[in-house]
């Protein structure tokens, strides 16, 4: 009589604990972030989550690393680029569903945690900073562009709070480009009613 194979396990990495807990905080908050529930969502025994984190709180310290490594991606990967190409990108990327999503998580874990909010606020500031230069590329002045990228990433932030109250990844895509693009355009006129 044959003896039956060993029931296969897979050889899970930090990054898949990192990815699964991603996706919980990005489904259902911080606070769903737990051991039992990854190792479900990733079929194994909480056992082996051991082998790559000392605890919940380690995990937690990944995710927010993970996070802002994908923010200076995101950023680092629009730089390069003509500023018109840097502003669509910058607009794409931020309103991607998967990217609003993980946005909200944080966020809302940022709402709980100190730490967290100062990771947010950073990133903002970046965020603010790089739309300033794609305003200064097409012809704002330093200061002009500094206004109006407070403006935008204010209505970024706004459309992001809307997108959490609505139901539905087309209402949460639902013309961030295109007002956006308005505020660049009303923008561009001010600018060309203030020159002689």
């Amino acid at each position: 009589m044959a003896t039956p194979s060993p029931l296969r396990v897979p050889h899970l990495q930090p990054s898949d604990w990192i990815r699964a807990g991603m996706a919980r905080l990005a489904a259902d908050g911080v606070e769903s972030v737990r051991v039992e529930l990854l190792a479900r969502d990733l079929h194994v025994s909480k056992g082996s989550f051991y082998w790559h984190f000392r605890d919940r709180e380690e995990l937690l310290g990944k995710i927010l690393s993970h996070w802002e490594s994908e923010q200076d991606a995101g950023l680092s990967s629009c730089a390069e680029q003509a500023a018109a190409r840097r502003w669509a990108a910058f607009v794409e990327q931020n309103s991607a569903e998967e990217w609003v999503r993980r946005e909200l998580g944080i966020r809302s874990w940022a709402r709980k945690d100190a730490k967290v909010a100062a990771l947010v606020a950073a990133a903002d500031d970046k965020k603010r900073r790089f739309i300033a230069e794609v305003l200064t590329d097409i012809g704002f002045g330093s200061s002009a562009a500094n206004s109006w990228a407070d403006v935008m990433l204010l209505v970024w932030l706004g459309w992001l709070d809307r997108a959490a109250n609505q139901a539905g990844p087309e209402a949460k895509r639902s013309s961030l480009s295109d007002v956006l693009s308005k505020i660049v355009l009303a923008a561009s006129e001010q600018l060309s009613d203030e020159k002689p």
